[in-house]
């Protein structure tokens, strides 16, 4: 039997059995990439143009790319940048031709893309190595708790027009604005976020309050407007290793996600959280925490997509796991199509398995693309057989 896009997606997130077919999820194509030049001169981003506009709204969604990789889910919603009130400012003067946002205090400054000479966005460091100089500026630009966007309408009725909209095409996320872990090290650093872990923890904890709170009150208004799949990023993990010991982990990140998790939970809303990085030895504390899904799964990284399946299959869903970030980027087109069926007969017997490349995708080349998006749609279909 067919499935809609949204059975066969709440199916794998529910872990209730094998769908008709494996869904698809895809971060898109990076716009400043060779890959997402080589599909705006491709004969199939004529094929798939198109966009859909929602009843009694103005806006028009553009789903071009979403359709040429026939997703299933994708992270897209009606309310969208504007949840909060994110501005930017000129750095301070020892960071010449930066910007910095106030909400974390991570610098970035405009670039050229290496391969495309492309303008883009490139972090420079962070800025609030102090609790002086962060509560200075979350005193003038606002906490990330006020910058939650009032203006913004999260009734039902705009909700339900969206998604009839865009449910032929596939199944909404709403992103969450706020990441938290990555805006602490992205405007306080690393370094700095150890040191007050130890000589100052209430800091810490003070900051990803901050963020959480603001989250959750997002969280409390997609509730209202009937949202059912919230989409959050924080990433754990470094190449082979996760960020930080399990002791800090649990005492100054996990209780926060737990709050976001309760309070979906609470509104009978799932969760997908994307995390890069080698992030297995986290997941049962996350899955205990009431993570519904994670995303990413990046074998570069050393992820054991097998292990955790054989582990955890039972606790969470998992999305991506393709090696874009390796083999399809590096490899040849028989290389991706033996990835994507390795993936498949890693984690997606039983269902609970949503299939796609780990993060957005930035050089792969072009052929190595099709070859990907062909294989997937090859050998998706339930029995799995290869």
């Amino acid at each position: 039997m067919l499935l809609s896009k949204r059975e066969r997606v709440f199916k794998a997130l529910e872990l209730d059995g094998e769908p008709d077919k494996v869904p698809i999820n895809s971060f898109g194509m990076e716009q400043t990439g060779t890959s997402f030049q080589a599909f705006q001169n491709s004969e199939e981003i004529k094929k798939y143009s198109s966009w859909v506009q929602p009843k009694s709204s103005r806006k028009k969604y553009f789903i071009t790319e979403q359709r040429f990789w026939n997703v299933d889910v994708y992270f897209m919603d009606p309310f969208g940048e504007r949840k909060m009130k994110v501005k930017r400012i000129p750095a301070p003067a020892e960071y010449p031709d930066c910007y910095l946002t106030p909400l974390d205090g991570a610098i970035y400054k405009m670039v050229k893309q290496v391969e495309t000479g492309l303008p883009y966005s490139w972090y420079v460091g962070g800025y609030y190595t102090s609790p002086e100089i962060l509560y200075t500026y979350w005193d003038r630009y606002g906490k990330p708790s006020e910058l939650v966007n009032d203006k913004v309408n999260y009734s039902p009725q705009v909700w339900q027009n969206f998604v009839e909209a865009i449910e032929p095409y596939f199944y909404p996320m709403v992103r969450m604005m706020i990441n938290p872990t990555e805006c602490l090290l992205n405007g306080i650093s690393l370094l700095r976020v150890s040191y007050y872990m130890r000589k100052n923890p209430k800091f810490i904890h003070d900051v990803m309050n901050e963020y959480t709170k603001a989250n959750i009150e997002i969280i409390k208004r997609c509730a209202e407007a009937g949202v059912d799949i919230i989409f959050l990023g924080d990433d754990f993990g470094y190449k082979d290793n996760p960020i930080f010991s399990p002791k800090q982990f649990r005492e100054f990140l996990l209780p926060y996600h737990k709050k976001m998790y309760d309070m979906c939970k609470k509104n009978g809303m799932l969760t997908v959280l994307h995390s890069c990085g080698k992030v297995d030895s986290v997941l049962p504390d996350l899955a205990d925490a009431g993570l519904n899904c994670i995303q990413s799964l990046e074998a570069s990284a050393g992820v054991d997509l097998a292990g955790l399946k054989n582990t955890l299959g039972d606790r969470l869903c998992f999305m991506g796991g393709l090696d874009s970030t390796g083999t399809h980027i590096f490899g040849r087109p028989q290389d991706v199509e033996i990835n994507v069926k390795k993936c498949l007969k890693d984690a997606g017997y039983g269902g609970g398995y949503i299939i796609g490349p780990s993060h957005d995708i930035l050089n792969m080349p072009w052929e190595n693309i099709l070859a990907m998006r062909t294989a997937i749609e090859k050998y998706r279909k339930y029995p799995l057989k290869f």
